[in-house]
């Protein structure tokens, strides 16, 4: 029987959701202005050309078989040409994160562009090195789809399906969004882009933690146990973790301590300190004062938006 690779393992244990929200077509002059999310957000253009400007003044053009990801959800305007008036894209779009916007047009009589837009609600990607504490991944990165390779197959394939519904079209949907997901991981390589806990996977030596660690988040981690599972000294094991994640092992143990709260913040209704023992904190006192580190906000204050959101 063939071995599950780590990778596998740590995208399932963490069921990672993934949402097309919009299918637009667009005539210049045209602009989109999104506000910040709690998302990884993408923009994939099919067909023509775009400007990306982000709140903080970066900038970047995009042109058809280019995928655009904002890990940390930031505040941007998709436009025709840098200076278009923008529409907010909560006036746009009817719902947002629930279900597919009915093929909004948008714009004048001049060049065309297709776009398809969505998110990935994946924590690695939107918090971990977001707070400064580990390897952060750029506000905005640019990933090449080059026409017949796997990314640009099942962006083409995600596309047709929003733009022609179908029998089968939720089951599809879902399966293809998490192979572009796991596509979009893949590619961060080749865009020489390596966040830790996506390199400490492909350590031999520190896989093994890693999916330990996330096994059993309620466990009394000690460097000592975690450094015989990576069969290492204890010295070698704690600088090698360090150096690759950007954070030490028990960090990390904290970390995903918190994604685990995260999960069942939301998908209950379990008291704070019911949560906190079942993640393996002392207290509530100790889980809130880490989850807001992890999160930037509080434990009632991540419940009350994601439930809100799941709900919709």
């Amino acid at each position: 029987m063939q071995q599950v690779d780590p990778l596998s393992l740590f995208i399932s244990h963490l069921s990672p959701r993934c949402e097309v929200f919009s299918h637009i077509q667009l005539s210049a002059p045209w602009g989109i202005a999104e506000q910040k999310q709690d998302v990884c957000c993408f923009s994939y253009v099919k067909a023509g050309y775009c400007v990306v400007e982000l709140d903080s003044g970066q900038s970047v053009s995009l042109r058809a078989g280019q995928l655009l990801l904002l890990p940390y959800g930031t505040a941007h305007k998709l436009m025709s040409a840098s200076g278009v008036h923008c529409v907010s894209s909560q006036i746009l779009f009817s719902s947002h994160l629930s279900g597919l916007a009915q093929h909004p047009v948008l714009g004048g009589a001049g060049a065309s562009c297709e776009m398809m837009c969505g998110c990935f609600v994946f924590a690695p990607i939107q918090y971990w090195g977001g707070d400064g504490l580990s390897n952060a991944l750029p506000e905005l990165i640019v990933l090449q789809a080059p026409e017949q390779s796997k990314l640009a197959t099942l962006l083409s394939w995600i596309y047709e399906e929003n733009a022609t519904p179908a029998a089968g079209q939720h089951l599809a949907q879902k399966g293809l969004l998490e192979l572009l997901l796991l596509e979009v991981l893949r590619h961060l390589d080749t865009a020489e882009i390596f966040p830790g806990w996506l390199q400490a996977l492909h350590d031999r030596a520190l896989a093994p933690v890693i999916l330990a660690i996330q096994a059993q988040a309620k466990k009394d981690w000690c460097i000592d146990e975690l450094a015989r599972l990576a069969a290492m000294s204890k010295s070698a094991f704690s600088a090698r973790f360090k150096q690759v994640t950007g954070l030490s092992p028990l960090s990390f143990v904290r970390q995903w301590r918190c994604q685990v709260a995260a999960t069942l913040l939301v998908s209950g209704n379990l008291p704070l300190k019911s949560i906190a023992a079942a993640v393996g904190f002392q207290s509530a006192d100790v889980l809130i004062r880490n989850f807001r580190q992890f999160h930037h906000m509080t434990p009632r204050q991540f419940r009350k938006t994601h439930q809100v959101i799941q709900s919709n």
